[in-house]
C-alpha cells in the first residue's frame, strides 16, 4: 500500500538545498517525490503528517567494527574515566564484583584526556587493584592494550618473549614487560580468552541490539569491517540470518582482512547484506605511536612508528585484490604509510588502468603531506574519513607531530578542494557513531567541549552539506549503490530519518544537540523516540 509523507522539511541531498514537499513510499521504495497534491493523489488517502520534522536520507557509516561494538557492550566500559585514578577505581569495582580467576576485559579508556597523568598504566598498577583476575584493558583506538601480570602469564609474555610482530610488546631495560601490548600482540592475547559470544544465537542477539542503537542515531546502513589484526571479527552468517529472520534493521556492506577463498567480487549479496572489500592495515595508530611517519614523533624522537608491510608486500596484496575485481580498503594513519599505499595503488593502476574512483578506499588518511595530497588526487580513490577523530584528538595531536606537520592532520578541506571524494565513518567502537556528532566535528573542528573556540586549523572545516553528503550520497557511491540509496528520489530504497531540528539552519556548534525523531528502513519504522 502506498503511503504519502507530507508537511516536512525534506532535503533530497541531490544537490545542496534541493527539497521536495512530499514523497510516497510503496513496497519499500520511494514511488514519488514532489508536490503534496500529487503525493496525496498517489497514496489513495493514506497519509503520514511529518509535523514539520526535517527529513534526510538514511545515513550510512562507512567504517565501523559492528560486531566488536556489539561485543564491547558486554565489557567494562572505561570511557567515562576522566583520570588515571578513576580508571583504577572502575577496575577495582569490577574486580570486587567478579569471581576470582575470571577474566576482566575493559574497553574505551583514553589516557590522553586524563586530568592527573597522561600515561598508560603499568602491569604493577593494574595488579594493585586487580590482583586475582587476569585483566586486559583496551584503549578506545583499539590498537593499544594493557595487561596485568596474570594476563601476561596466561599469554606466556615475560622476559625473552618474542612477539610475532616486532615492537608490539613493550619491555623495560631489564627485560620485563611493562604490560603494554600493541596491535597484533594484544589480539593474540585476546584470542586466548573464552568468547562470551561463542554461539550463533548469542551473536545474533548482540548484533540485533547493536543495530537498534545505530537506528536510534539515524543510521540505516553500516560498512562493518573485520580486523583480526586487532581482534575485530565479523560474521557474515550472523547478518544473513538476521536478514532472513526480519531482524536486521540496518543494511550491511562487509569488509574483511582476508581475501575470499572463492571467485567472488565486490557487490555479491542483496539489499541487506553484501560482500564489500578487502581490508589491509598498513600501520597502527597515532595514540600508541605505531602510525608510520616519514619523520620521528615530536614527543618520542626514537621512533617513526611500525609498518605492517614492506612496500613490495603491500604492492602485492593491493594488486592481488584489485586484479580480482575486489575493492581494496586500507587503514592508513601516518604520512609514510600514506605514501606506501599511494605507491601501491599507482603500481596497480599502471598495470591495469581503471578510472572508477571506487576501486580503492584510503581509510583514515589522518596525517598527510602535500606530495601525497597531489598524488592521490590523480588516482581512482575514495577517502573514508572519521570526522570524530579531530574532536577526540584535538588536544594532543600536535604533541605527536608538532605544529608544522599538524597542518596536514585531518586536512579534509584540502582533500575536497583537490577533487577527492570523502565518505564518513566512525570507527566505532573507537568513537561515537552518532552522525550528528561527526557532522559537528567536521564543520567546527572542535572538541565536544567546544575547544578551541575558533576551531583547530579552521581553514580545514567543511560545509554542513558536504558533511551530510559523506554520510549519504557519497557513502552510497563508495559501495556501488548510488542507484538505490543515498538520496531521496523515485525508485530508491525508502531509507530516511526525521530530525527534530533543521540541520541546515542550525549553527554548527549546536548540531551535536540535534535529536533523531524517527528512522525508517525501506519504509518500515525501525526507531521512534516516542
Amino acid at each position: 500500500m502506498a503511503t504519502a509523507y507530507i508537511n516536512g522539511t525534506i532535503y533530497t541531498m541531490l544537490t545542496e538545498g534541493d527539497r521536495c514537499d512530499a514523497f510516497v513510499v510503496e513496497d519499500g521504495k520511494f514511488l514519488y517525490c514532489g508536490t503534496e497534491a500529487e503525493a496525496r493523489s498517489l497514496s489513495g488517502g493514506n497519509v503520514v503528517d511529518l509535523a514539520g520534522a526535517t527529513v534526510l536520507p538514511g545515513m550510512i557509516d562507512t567504517h565501523q567494527h559492528l560486531f566488536a561494538y556489539a561485543r564491547d557492550r558486554l565489557k567494562l566500559n572505561l570511557k567515562k574515566a576522566e583520570s588515571f585514578e578513576q580508571l583504577l577505581e572502575l577496575i577495582d569495582q569490577r574486580a570486587q564484583e567478579t569471581p576470582a580467576g575470571q577474566w576482566i576485559l575493559g574497553v574505551g579508556f583514553d589516557h590522553e584526556k586524563f586530568t592527573d597523568r597522561k600515561a598508560l598504566p603499568t602491569k604493577e598498577e593494574l595488579d594493585r587493584v586487580c590482583p586475582n583476575h587476569p585483566l586486559l584493558i583496551t584503549r578506545y583506538c583499539l590498537h593499544v592494550n594493557v595487561a596485568n601480570s596474570l594476563a601476561l602469564k596466561a599469554g606466556g609474555i615475560g622476559p625473552g618473549f618474542r612477539p610475532k610482530v616486532e615492537g608490539t610488546v613493550e619491555f623495560r631495560p631489564d627485560g620485563q614487560p611493562t604490560g603494554t601490548l600493541l596491535d597484533a600482540a594484544g589480539a593474540d592475547l585476546a584470542a586466548l580468552i573464552s568468547d562470551a559470544l561463542s554461539t550463533q544465537e548469542g551473536r545474533k542477539d548482540a548484533v540485533e541490539a547493536a543495530c537498534r542503537e545505530l537506528n536510534r542515531h539515524g543510521l540505516t546502513g553500516v560498512h562493518a569491517i573485520q580486523g583480526l589484526h586487532c581482534n575485530l571479527p565479523e560474521f557474515t552468517s550472523v547478518y544473513q540470518d538476521l536478514a532472513d529472520e526480519g531482524r536486521l534493521s540496518a543494511r550491511v556492506f562487509l569488509g574483511f582482512d582476508r581475501l575470499p577463498g572463492c571467485s567472488i567480487r565486490t557487490g555479491l549479496g542483496d539489499n541487506m547484506v553484501k560482500f564489500g572489500f578487502y581490508k589491509l592495515y598498513v600501520d597502527g595508530n597515532m595514540g600508541g605511536r605505531t602510525a608510520l611517519l616519514t619523520q620521528p614523533y615530536e614527543d618520542d624522537p626514537s621512533t617513526c612508528g611500525v609498518p605492517n608491510y614492506t612496500q613490495e608486500e603491500l604492492d602485492r596484496q593491493v594488486k592481488l585484490a584489485y586484479d580480482q575485481n575486489i575493492q581494496v580498503g586500507a587503514h592508513v594513519i601516518g604520512d609514510k604509510a600514506a605514501e606506501m599505499l599511494t605507491t601501491a595503488i599507482e603500481h596497480a593502476v599502471a598495470d591495469h588502468p581503471n578510472n572508477d574512483s571506487r576501486c580503492f578506499r584510503m581509510i583514515h588518511m589522518s596525517l598527510l603531506n602535500q606530495d601525497v595530497v597531489e598524488r592521490i588526487a590523480k588516482l581512482p580513490v575514495v577517502v573514508d574519513i572519521q570526522p570524530m577523530f579531530v574532536s577526540t584528538n584535538v588536544r594532543w595531536s600536535e604533541t605527536r607531530v608538532g605544529r608544522e606537520r599538524a597542518r596536514y592532520h585531518y586536512c579534509w578541506r584540502t582533500l575536497l578542494d583537490s577533487g577527492v571524494i570523502l565518505t564518513a565513518g566512525s570507527d566505532s567502537p573507537c568513537e561515537s557513531f552518532a552522525p550528528m556528532d561527526g557532522i559537528y566535528a567536521i564543520t567546527t573542528r572542535k572538541g565536544m567541549d567546544g575547544w578551541p573556540a575558533d576551531g583547530w586549523f579552521p581553514e580545514e572545516r567543511v560545509t554542513v552539506y558536504e558533511a551530510i553528503s559523506m554520510y549519504t550520497r557519497n557513502a552510497a557511491f563508495v559501495s556501488y549503490e548510488e542507484d538505490r540509496k543515498g538520496t531521496i528520489e523515485s525508485g530508491k530504497l525508502a531509507d530516511f530519518v526525521l530530525l527534530d531540528t533543521d540541520v541546515f539552519r542550525t549553527a554548527p556548534d549546536r548540531i551535536k544537540d540535534i535529536g533523531i525523531v524517527k528512522t525508517y528502513l525501506g519504509g518500515k519504522l525501525v526507531y521512534s523516540r516516542e
